[in-house]
């Protein structure tokens, strides 16, 4: 990938001002798959929307209409990366001409795989779609736009692919030392720890008592996006 820049982070936390605004939901739906080419939307007709409710159960965090001129300054911003821990970023543009190997690297981001790390993408412009595995297999496309935070926990199936204007520029954030490493999608994959772990909290368990199950990683992840209050 072509990296702008990369560098430690060391805000503090801070008091939100105006930039927290009302939260508006990202746009989710479940993928078709309809044998059109990965940076077409993918949407049935009628269009079947996944809620943010459903995301957070499945552990997936997301913040929207966050200021990205000046990001480095943006309060909101700044309080999630001091509550999370995020304490590493790079920029970064995935587009032709910007990013080395283009068609290799774009081909592999669409490859299921996973991370033993969060995954945290703050998009500063353009579109993409991020693709995780709902609790039954089936496919979430997660629309990602300029003013987009999300963040996939460690262990969750995914894949990435850039809309039809092939462009997108995005803020990487990491809880320590950087790595973009995945782990595509194998046998030997599925039983890593990170997986297992994901499997048993999240998934395993929404099989075994699904309201229980669905209520504790909700509570979860509710409380994380608590903790960045507005």
């Amino acid at each position: 990938m072509a990296v702008d820049t990369l560098n430690p982070s060391l805000t503090a936390p801070v008091q939100l001002k105006e930039e927290a605004k009302k939260p508006i939901p990202i746009n989710a739906w479940y993928y078709n798959a309809n044998g059109e080419a990965p940076c077409t939307p993918h949407k049935y007709t009628p269009n079947q929307e996944v809620s943010t409710e459903h995301l957070e159960k499945l552990g997936v965090l997301t913040w929207t209409h966050i200021e990205t001129e000046d990001f480095e300054k943006n309060q909101f911003l700044n309080k999630i990366k001091a509550v999370r821990g995020y304490n590493y970023e790079e920029v970064l543009t995935v587009t032709p001409g910007k990013l080395p190997n283009f068609e290799e690297n774009t081909k592999k981001f669409f490859m299921e795989h996973l991370h033993d790390h969060e995954e945290i993408r703050f998009i500063l412009d353009g579109v993409g779609y991020e693709d995780v595995r709902d609790f039954d297999g089936q496919w979430i496309r997660i629309e990602i736009k300029k003013g987009d935070l999300i963040v996939l926990p460690p262990g969750m199936y995914h894949r990435f692919t850039l809309d039809e204007d092939q462009y997108l520029k995005a803020l990487l954030l990491y809880q320590g030392t950087p790595s973009r490493i995945q782990f595509e999608k194998k046998p030997e994959t599925d039983d890593m720890e990170v997986r297992l772990d994901y499997v048993q909290s999240v998934l395993a368990s929404e099989r075994q008592a699904p309201s229980e199950a669905e209520d504790k990683v909700l509570a979860a992840t509710t409380k994380a996006l608590e903790a960045i209050s507005v």
